[in-house]
């Protein structure tokens, strides 16, 4: 057979395999399938098998998005990706490529992908997957999710859902999109929705639709309880057989809004039941995309049937040219920063709004209030309408054509206070508008100082931006004012906004909620917004001027309060946190059912409705009560092993110079007390911790013993090397010369297997019983002391005998060691272990903490996970075999006591 046939035999072979995998068999029964037909030669089926097995890993090597996700999910990948013959993701994506470039195309390809592998196969016998796909406001989720849709499609989803929102404007949008982006003209989609018309299908319908392997059923949904419940009694209608073999998707757009349970009294909010109702069917994947997922991390995992994202989260990275939080407003240096970061200071945008300016656009908040009440026009209101007319020239000077123009105003939620101030905004124009049009003096004097003064301020170059000049701008403002039109758009109005393609206009936005959540403001330029809200996630959805703003950011602008511009600085900073978190996790191996991931509170903000964190749980960060760990080595770099002995060296022997003798325990530990704090903020100093251990890093480290030293805490320390007890015995490797007259036996730490990675991650070093290493007591003693093994009552032993004195354990792991079990598979979905293949022995670090003394300043809220019942993890392993090691040791020392006819 010549090498061109072998190899597109072997081609078609992996392919089989994918369908075969895709439909629900694992990866050996395929295999065993295509051997079974007996005309099949081995080395193909085995080559086969490989390429299959390598498309996957593609999958699982894409880092662009981060994702958490269950161990499972991560090494059982079965989707490779698309194929040539699908048939409905590449229309889509052709049609993608009409308005984006080739690499945001290609990066909307991989994190699709990517999600799409999350999934369970829409062949295995029962689905229930629950995840979570966190974008950015205003960012193209919908791009993402109609994506992740069509190649959900393509493997044979049969029906997909969309929920989307709690506005028909809203809903509409979503179905208008989908139907020209996703749908196209492709007659294998079936609508039971319409632009016009929300969910509506007879129950009658249901089974011969979903019996249908050849039609994909859509439905864009508003979240509404009588709206769901016709979709619940439509899917129910279909009949058992037909949903066990009818795999359903679920979009969740928004998925903090109305989707949580909010119930009181233990009744479950109608809209959350709902969909359950829908989640409970035999396949049913679920997957909620939202820009702030404050209340889905804060809802209660222990609920199986409920929302929390079990089973993946994924951050999608932050698109090109997206204005955002963090470009507008700027945000605090994180933990996790690369050292010398660059941190986004924000862009000179913001004008701010006087407190004496507030009463004049904003009515009472008393009920009824507003009806009486009478606006005026601010100066702040009246710079911010002239700026508008303005930047709208100046971008029809760039274009060389007018397009879609708009400013927001949101001062209140009140409708009453909307059509009043609109009143008043609509005389304000029509002066402008008149003067204008007759080239009033004084107004063009002043328009031309306002374009001077920010066009000062925020010059178009620091963007890349082209300078406009005023004598250009003259040219169109006749034509901007004359065009200017005011659009009340609230749940009260007759008026929607909407943009007609063909006739591009100056739109003036006046609303509240309506135009607050997943509505698109086209070409929103300038902002006025004064709105009093304090939770995190409705302000961030507020924030309309997020998102894209190609060839004119430098013409954005809003104005806000003091203090609002503040919040949003301070949510700037909570948003890279939590999409930090997400990457620590799934740097460190963790599975979402580890996983809280925590929010940082404010002192003058809420996180969420109460009702939706009613879960949660308060966690302070700062090192006090923790136990760290290094768990990640270049083992293959020298040069950066060799100097962590050496940091090791240096500092025992400067606590054996400052007349400090290390005490040599029976069970291979080496104590030295009373080590001065100098001594450790050397050491901490010389040690090269691993990049992307970003709690460990020096700096941090130093900055909150320091604050401690000042409080009288942490200034005295212990210092153990824990060595292995037996030597060669279960995996040990000898001794190791430590410094200060020590030599321990060197410990075995293999590493996980992750080919895709160039460092070693051990998972875990250090076991509970560490935390009283420094204790003159044998592991059993102190247990028993402590009342238990777990870390807190450790901890509370410690403490109580010690005081405030920290605790610095040195590991000394051997460069060969290898796993303990090398010929025990792993479980299902988890990594196998293989040996640390080192070019040094490398020395571990766990540092111990007490309860701190100082104030950490920043508190967090997460989800509870203390109900969940995970399996036991690694480092729980590493201790139970280090326990089973001491009573194996001291059962054969008995043995060795008692007299010969008792040992026979």
């Amino acid at each position: 057979m010549s090498t061109d046939i072998a190899d597109e035999r072997v081609a078609e072979l992996v392919d089989e395999i994918a369908i075969y995998v895709r439909g629900g068999e694992s990866i050996e029964r395929a295999v065993a399938r295509l051997r079974r037909r007996g005309n099949i030669p081995d080395e193909l089926i085995d080559a086969g098998r490989r390429g299959y097995e390598r498309q996957v890993g593609l999958i699982r090597e894409l880092r662009d998005p981060l994702a958490l996700v269950e161990a499972e999910y991560r090494t059982g990948g079965w989707y490779t990706g698309p194929r040539p013959d699908d048939r409905f993701w590449w229309p889509l994506r052709d049609r993608l490529s009409d308005g984006l470039d080739d690499g945001a195309v290609g990066a909307i390809d991989r994190a699709s992908s990517r999600i799409v592998s999350l999934l369970r196969p829409p062949g295995a016998d029962e689905i229930r997957s629950r995840g979570l796909v966190l974008g950015y406001v205003q960012s193209g989720k919908t791009t993402s999710f109609m994506s992740v849709v069509g190649k959900a499609a393509d493997v044979g989803y049969r029906m997909v859902i969309v929920l989307s929102g709690i506005t028909d404007s809203l809903r509409a949008q979503t179905q208008q999109r989908l139907d020209e982006v996703l749908v196209g003209d492709d007659a294998g989609w079936h609508w039971l929705t319409y632009h016009d018309a929300d969910f509506n299908e007879p129950p009658r319908n249901a089974s011969g639709l979903l019996r249908d392997p050849h039609k994909r059923l859509l439905a864009v949904v508003k979240k509404n309880p009588a709206r769901l419940r016709r979709l619940v009694r439509f899917i129910d209608a279909a009949g058992e057989s037909v949903l066990k073999e009818c795999p359903i998707l679920v979009i969740d757009d928004e998925a903090d809004q109305a989707s949580i349970d909010i119930g009181r009294n233990g009744r479950q909010s109608r809209i959350n039941a709902l969909i359950g109702q829908i989640l409970r069917k035999p396949k049913a994947a679920y997957i909620a995309y939202t820009a702030t997922p404050f209340a889905n991390l804060l809802v209660r995992p222990a609920d199986f049937e409920g929302l929390y994202p079990r089973d993946f989260i994924v951050s999608l990275d932050r698109p090109v040219g997206y204005f955002g939080p963090e470009k507008i407003f700027g945000r605090e240096p994180l933990a996790a920063d690369e050292p010398g970061a660059d941190i986004d200071d924000g862009l000179d945008i913001v004008r701010h709004v006087p407190p004496a300016d507030i009463t004049a656009v904003q009515p009472p908040p008393a009920r009824g209030a507003a009806g009486g009440w009478s606006p005026s026009m601010p100066d702040s209101l009246a710079a911010a309408l002239r700026w508008f007319v303005l930047a709208t020239a100046a971008r029809r000077v760039r274009d060389g054509f007018a397009m879609h123009s708009t400013m927001l105003i949101h001062t209140t939620m009140l409708t009453a206070g909307h059509d009043a101030l609109a009143a008043e905004v609509e005389d304000h124009i029509t002066v402008l508008r008149q003067e204008v049009m007759v080239g009033d003096r004084a107004t063009l004097r002043a328009l031309r100082d306002d374009w001077e003064a920010e066009t000062a301020r925020m010059p178009a170059e620091s963007l890349g931006e082209t300078p406009v000049d005023w004598t250009d701008i003259c040219l169109h403002l006749r034509d901007v004012v004359a065009g200017v039109r005011i659009v009340i758009d609230n749940s009260q109005s007759g008026q929607r906004l909407a943009y007609e393609p063909d006739d591009p206009s100056p739109v003036i936005a006046i609303g509240g909620n309506t135009l607050s959540r997943g509505l698109t403001l086209s070409g929103l330029i300038c902002s006025y917004f004064v709105r009093a809200t304090n939770a995190y996630d409705t302000l961030l959805q507020m924030g309309r001027w997020f998102g894209y703003r190609p060839g004119y950011g430098d013409l954005v602008r809003i104005w806000m309060t003091e203090d609002l511009e503040s919040w949003f600085y301070d949510l700037a900073t909570v948003e890279e946190e939590i999409r930090q978190e997400i990457r620590r996790y799934e740097i460190e191996d963790c599975r979402p059912d580890e996983l809280a991931v925590r929010i940082r509170t404010h002192p003058a903000m809420i996180v969420t409705a109460a009702a939706k964190m009613r879960s949660a749980v308060e966690a302070e960060v700062s090192f006090g009560n923790s136990r760290q760990q290094t768990i990640l080595f270049h083992h293959r770099d020298q040069d950066w092993l060799r100097p962590n002995l050496q940091a090791t060296r240096k500092l025992l022997d400067a606590a054996v110079r400052a007349g400090l003798s290390p005490v040599a325990m029976q069970d291979g530990r080496h104590v030295v007390r009373s080590v001065p704090v100098d001594l450790i903020l050397q050491f901490l100093h010389d040690y090269s911790f691993h990049e992307d251990s970003h709690r460990l890093r020096p700096d941090l480290l130093e900055r909150y013993i320091s604050s401690e030293n000042a409080l009288g805490a942490l200034r005295s320390w212990s210092v153990v090397v824990v060595g292995d007890r037996s030597g060669e015995r279960n995996g040990g490797k000898g001794p190791l010369s430590l410094g200060g007259g020590i030599a321990a036996n060197r410990i075995n730490r293999s590493r996980l297997d992750m080919p895709t990675i160039g460092h070693a991650n051990i998972k875990a070093l250090v076991s509970r019983i560490d935390r009283v290493a420094d204790l003159d007591m044998a592991k059993a003693e102190a247990i028993a002391a402590a009342g238990g093994d777990d870390d807190g009552k450790l901890r509370a032993l410690r403490e109580d005998l010690l005081g405030a004195v920290g605790l610095l354990c040195l590991y000394p792991i051997a460069a060969d060691s290898v796993p303990l079990r090398p010929d025990r598979a792993p479980k299902p979905g988890a990594k196998r272990r293989v040996p640390l293949d080192a070019t040094e022995d490398v020395i571990g670090v766990g540092l111990f903490f007490p309860a701190r003394r100082a104030a950490s300043g920043v508190r967090y809220l997460s989800a509870d996970l203390s109900a969940l019942v995970p399996e036991q993890p690694d480092e729980s392993l590493v201790e139970a075999l280090d326990n089973a090691d001491e009573v194996l040791a001291s059962a054969q020392e008995a043995s060795q006591r008692r007299p010969p006819a008792a040992r026979r």
